[in-house]
C-alpha cells in the first residue's frame, strides 16, 4: 500500500461532516491526533495501521465512505509529511472558532486521546526514548484527556487560557517529535514500499 500524495489538511470542518455523513463516531481531532502520535513515535507501517483501525467500517462501494477515506487520506499524509519533518511547525487539527464551549474542549480532548493511543503504539521502548521533559509532557497530554468539558464559559479570560493550553501542548508535540525523530524517520520508510 501507498502512502497517499501529500495535499494541504482538510479543515476541521469538511471532515467533520463527511465522518458524519460515514456514521464515523471519531471526531476529525481524535483522528489526528492518533496519526500524529503514530507517526511521531515512529510506528512500523503507520499506514497500514491506520487503514485497519480507520477503514475497517467503511465499504468500498459507498460513496459517502469514498469521499470520507478520501479527506482521510489527506489528513493522514499531511500528519505523516508534519510528523517527520522535525524542523517544521504543527498545527492541531482542531474547529476554526477560538470558542470555549463544549465542541472545542471536546476536540481538545479527543485530539488527545488521539495522540496518546497513535504514540503509545510504539510499545513499552518509547519511555525509554524520551527524556524527562518529553516523558512529562506524555503525561501532560494524557491529564489533558481528563478535561471537563461541560462547564465552558466563553469568557475573555477563558479564549486566552485555552489558547495558552493549545499552544503549550502544540509546542509540547513538537518537543517529543524533536526527541523521537529518529525513529520516526527510520521506521516510516517501510509505508513507501507497499
Amino acid at each position: 500500500m501507498r502512502a497517499p500524495e501529500t495535499d494541504p489538511m482538510p479543515d476541521y470542518e469538511t471532515v467533520a461532516r463527511a465522518l458524519q455523513r460515514s456514521g464515523m463516531p471519531q471526531c476529525p481531532a481524535e483522528l489526528h491526533g492518533f496519526a500524529t502520535g503514530m507517526v511521531i513515535a515512529g510506528v512500523d507501517e503507520p499506514l497500514v495501521v491506520w487503514q485497519n483501525e480507520v477503514y475497517a467500517e467503511f465499504d468500498p462501494n459507498d460513496v459517502l465512505d469514498t469521499e470520507c477515506r478520501a479527506l482521510l487520506d489527506r489528513l493522514f499524509a499531511a500528519s505523516l509529511a508534519a510528523g517527520r519533518d522535525a524542523s517544521g511547525g504543527l498545527s492541531l487539527l482542531l474547529p476554526g472558532d477560538i470558542v470555549v464551549d463544549s465542541r472545542r474542549l471536546a476536540a481538545l480532548r479527543d485530539w488527545c486521546q488521539g495522540f496518546i493511543f497513535g504514540i503509545g503504539l510504539a510499545g513499552a521502548s518509547l519511555e525509554q526514548r524520551l527524556s524527562g521533559s518529553g516523558r512529562e509532557m506524555i503525561n501532560d497530554i494524557a491529564e489533558i484527556t481528563r478535561i471537563d468539558t461541560d462547564d465552558a464559559e466563553d469568557s475573555e479570560e477563558n479564549r486566552a487560557a485555552l489558547i495558552e493550553l493549545e499552544e503549550y501542548l502544540r509546542e509540547g508535540v513538537m518537543l517529543v517529535r524533536a526527541e523521537l525523530a529518529p525513529a520516526a524517520t527510520v521506521s516510516g520508510s517501510s509505508d513507501r514500499e507497499h
